[in-house]
């Protein structure tokens, strides 16, 4: 046989002999990473009061929840509208805040427009958004 041709044989192999391991390497490696976490959010209010508080890009959704009613900061505080991973959400309410609109959605401006349509509803004034945010 030809000595070029069994080089260059050989210099074939271990060339797809070092693409497969390091396909297989990459692969391990991306299956060891983790999943990115979900994120939750949560908007809380107290109808009393007209306070309210919010979270964004929690680990789950009960402790989104937790925040909010702890950032409301009245004993009245109810959780009034949730936002899972990759959500919007939005309040708007009347100056005094007694009257509220809340809408979740999977982009910033159309949280915004349904809450508005929301606290319009009650027809108790004239409604504003107050905040929106977006989680991860």
């Amino acid at each position: 046989m030809n000595m070029t041709y069994l080089m260059e044989n050989s210099l074939m192999r271990r060339s797809i002999l070092i693409a497969v391991m390091l396909l297989a390497l990459g692969s391990t490696l991306l299956a060891t990473l983790p999943a990115r976490a979900a994120e939750y959010g949560a908007i809380a209010w107290d109808r009393q009061t007209g306070k309210r508080g919010w979270s964004w890009n929690q680990p789950t959704q009960k402790h989104a929840d937790e925040v909010a009613v702890s950032e409301c900061g009245a004993s009245g505080c109810k959780v009034i509208i949730r936002a899972g991973s990759g959500m919007c959400a939005a309040l708007a309410s009347t100056e005094d805040g007694k009257f509220i609109g809340a809408a979740s959605r999977k982009d910033r401006d159309a949280a915004r427009v349904a809450s508005l349509k929301d606290c319009d509803k009650g027809k108790k004034g004239e409604c504003t958004v107050r905040f929106t945010d977006c989680n991860k």
